[in-house]
């Protein structure tokens, strides 16, 4: 993974995935905290952005997605727990196959990661602003996709809880 910590600053290179379906997006969230992000992970050493989004959700949600357009380059900085982080993440547009069991919008997944419990989970778009979403910048660029890729300097100055 590319992150690598300096005292209580951490960078990373993360990659995330927009599927948006019957008017809602794929999120995840962890089952301990009441935030939601999105799908994705971070990227290894000599590993394109493309081929780290469909490593992470087959590692995740075991499917094979097709990965679109770059939406957003974001410069990402928050605070959680005892560390600020400075993330640089790369957010792609992303289908599911019409045969995978994610494409059930009403249904929820769980996955495990290490120690980490997450849920995936389909939110209506136009009920993002009742959630923490993060980065924060989401919970109105869900709604309107830009039609060229955009760069953004996001900062959360509240931090995740």
């Amino acid at each position: 993974m590319i992150t690598f910590d300096r005292g209580n600053l951490r960078f990373s290179y993360r990659i995330a995935g927009v599927a948006i379906r019957d008017g809602k997006v794929l999120v995840q969230q962890p089952v301990a905290g009441g935030y939601c992000f999105l799908p994705g992970g971070r990227a290894e050493l000599q590993e394109s952005a493309r081929e780290t989004l469909r490593r992470e959700m087959q590692e995740e949600l075991h499917v094979d997605v097709t990965v679109g357009r770059l939406l957003w380059v974001v410069e990402n900085f928050f605070e959680h727990g005892s560390k600020s982080f400075h993330e640089l993440g790369l957010y792609f547009l992303m289908t599911f196959p019409d045969d995978s069991p994610v494409v059930d919008t009403s249904k929820t997944f769980s996955v495990q990661e290490g120690h980490h419990e997450y849920v995936f989970q389909w939110r209506a778009l136009d009920s993002l602003d009742s959630v923490q979403v993060y980065p924060s910048f989401l919970q109105t660029a869900l709604l309107s996709l830009p039609d060229a890729t955009e760069h953004l300097v996001q900062i959360d100055n509240e931090g995740i809880s």
